[in-house]
C-alpha cells in the first residue's frame, strides 16, 4: 500500500488527468444520458422506440468517427489533444442543452457520445499507457477508477440537480462543473507529456495501415474478446428490471444489486494494476473472462435473489480487471507509438457492442427465448471467446518483449 501511495504521490499530476478525464467521459455514458431521456421524449414529442432507434444509429456513427480521429493522439502532445477533446464535450453539451428540435438532440447526442463515451476514454487510456512502462498498471489501474466514482456520484448529484433546476440548466451547470476541475488538471501537465515520434514510420521500416490490422488474425482474436463483455453487460443492465420481474424480484432488490457492480469494479481496478505490473496484460487477457462466465452460469441455475448481487459483483469484477488488462495487453502487442491508431479501433469495437447488445438481447426476448437460456448461450460465446484469447500468449510482438516488468 505504500508504494501505491508513493506511486500516486509522484506522479499525481499525469493520474490526476487520466482520473479526471474518465470521470467526465461519464457525460457521454448511457447511464448518465439515459435520465435526460424522459424529458427530451415529452418536450420533442417522440416515443420511446424512435429515441431508442436514433441512440443506437447516434452511436454507430460516433464509433466510426472515433476510429478516424483517434489515431491522431500519435500525431501529437497529449496536453494539446487533451484540449481538443475536452472542448468537444463542452460545446456536445451546451447544444444539448439547446435541443429545442430534433436535429440539435441529435446533433448533440452524436458529439457527446463521441467526445464524452469515445474520445475522453480514449485520451485518458492511450495518454497514461503511453507515458508508462514498469508502472503501466498501477497508473492504469488508478485512473480508470474515475468510471466507477462517475457512476456512483453523478446520478446522485444530477437527479435531484434536474428536479431542482431542470435538464436544461442542468447540463449547463454540468458543463461548468467539467471546466472547473478539467482546466486545472490540463494546465498542470507538461506540454509535451506522452508525445512520441514514429521511429519506426520515420524510417521506413513498419507500414501501419488498417489493411495490416484487420488481415490480422491476432487482431479479430482481441476485438471478439473486447466486444463480449461490454455486449453483455450493456444488454443486461438495460433489461435488468424484465430479468427482475422474470425472477420475481421487485425494482428495489436490482437497484440493491447493482451496486455491487460498482463496488466490485472499483475494488477489481485497484487490484488490475499490481496483476498487469506483476504478469502483464497478454497472461492475464483470457483470464478476466473466468467472473463473468461464472457469473452467466449462475444465472441460468439458480434462482435465488442473492444471485443477482453476485452475479452484479462477478461482472464488475471481470469489467474491473478487463479495463487495465486490456490497455496493457495492447502496449504489450503493438508497441506504444502506434497505440493511439489500434486503440481508436478497439475503441470503436468496444463502443459497436454496447450499441448491438440491447437489440440482440430484445430480439431473444421478443422470439420467446427463456432468460437462462439466453445467459447459457452468452456462457459459451465467453469460454469460446476465453479459449481463443490463450493463443496470444505466443505473440508478444519481438520489439515489445521485456516491455513490462
Amino acid at each position: 500500500m505504500k508504494d501505491w501511495f508513493r506511486f500516486v504521490g509522484n506522479n499525481k499530476r499525469l493520474l490526476n488527468f487520466g482520473f479526471l478525464f474518465n470521470f467526465f467521459s461519464s457525460y457521454g455514458q448511457t447511464f448518465l444520458i439515459s435520465l435526460f431521456v424522459p424529458f427530451w421524449v415529452i418536450s420533442l414529442n417522440i416515443s420511446n422506440t424512435e429515441f431508442g432507434s436514433l441512440y443506437a444509429i447516434i452511436t454507430i456513427i460516433s464509433a466510426f468517427i472515433l476510429s478516424l480521429s483517434g489515431r491522431f493522439i500519435d500525431q501529437m502532445p497529449l496536453k494539446k489533444f487533451g484540449i481538443i477533446v475536452f472542448i468537444g464535450l463542452i460545446i456536445s453539451i451546451i447544444i444539448l442543452s439547446q435541443a429545442y428540435s430534433l436535429p440539435i438532440l441529435v446533433t448533440g447526442l452524436l458529439l457527446v457520445r463521441l467526445f464524452g463515451q469515445g474520445l475522453m476514454t480514449h485520451t485518458s487510456s492511450t495518454g497514461i499507457a503511453k507515458h508508462f512502462d514498469n508502472n503501466r498498471g498501477k497508473a492504469l489501474g488508478f485512473t480508470a477508477l474515475g468510471h466507477p466514482v462517475g457512476q456512483f456520484i453523478l446520478p446522485l448529484v444530477v437527479v435531484p440537480l434536474i428536479a431542482l433546476v431542470g435538464w436544461r440548466l442542468s447540463l449547463l451547470y454540468m458543463a461548468t462543473a467539467a471546466l472547473l476541475f478539467i482546466i486545472p488538471a490540463l494546465w498542470a501537465i507538461s506540454p509535451v507529456t506522452g508525445f512520441e515520434p514514429d521511429i519506426k514510420n520515420v524510417h521506413g521500416l513498419t507500414s501501419y495501415t488498417k489493411s495490416k490490422y484487420l488481415k490480422s488474425f491476432k487482431f479479430w482474436i482481441i476485438a471478439t474478446n473486447i466486444f463480449v463483455v461490454p455486449f453483455i453487460c450493456t444488454a443486461l443492465f438495460l433489461y435488468q428490471y424484465t430479468i427482475g420481474q422474470n425472477k420475481g424480484w421487485d425494482a428495489s432488490w436490482v437497484a440493491f444489486s447493482f451496486a455491487f457492480y460498482a463496488v466490485f469494479n472499483a475494488v477489481a481496478l485497484l487490484l488490475s494494476g499490481s496483476l498487469v505490473d506483476r504478469f502483464s496484460g497478454i497472461k492475464l487477457f483470457p483470464l478476466y473472462l473466468i467472473p463473468t462466465f461464472i457469473a452467466l452460469i449462475l444465472m441460468s441455475i439458480i434462482d435465488n435473489k442473492w444471485v443477482f448481487p453476485l452475479f452484479y459483483a462477478l461482472l464488475g469484477i471481470s469489467t474491473g480487471l478487463g479495463s487495465t488488462i486490456k490497455t496493457a495487453m495492447q502496449v504489450e502487442v503493438y508497441g506504444k507509438n502506434n497505440l493511439g491508431k489500434i486503440r481508436s479501433y478497439f475503441s470503436t469495437i468496444l463502443v459497436l457492442s454496447t450499441a448491438l447488445g440491447p437489440p440482440a438481447f430484445g430480439y431473444f426476448i421478443d422470439h420467446n427465448f427463456s432468460f437462462n437460456t439466453i445467459v447459457q448461450v452468452f456462457g459459451v460465446v465467453v469460454i469460446i471467446i476465453m479459449g481463443l484469447s490463450f493463443k496470444l500468449f505466443n505473440n508478444k510482438a519481438p520489439h515489445t518483449r521485456g516491455l513490462v516488468k
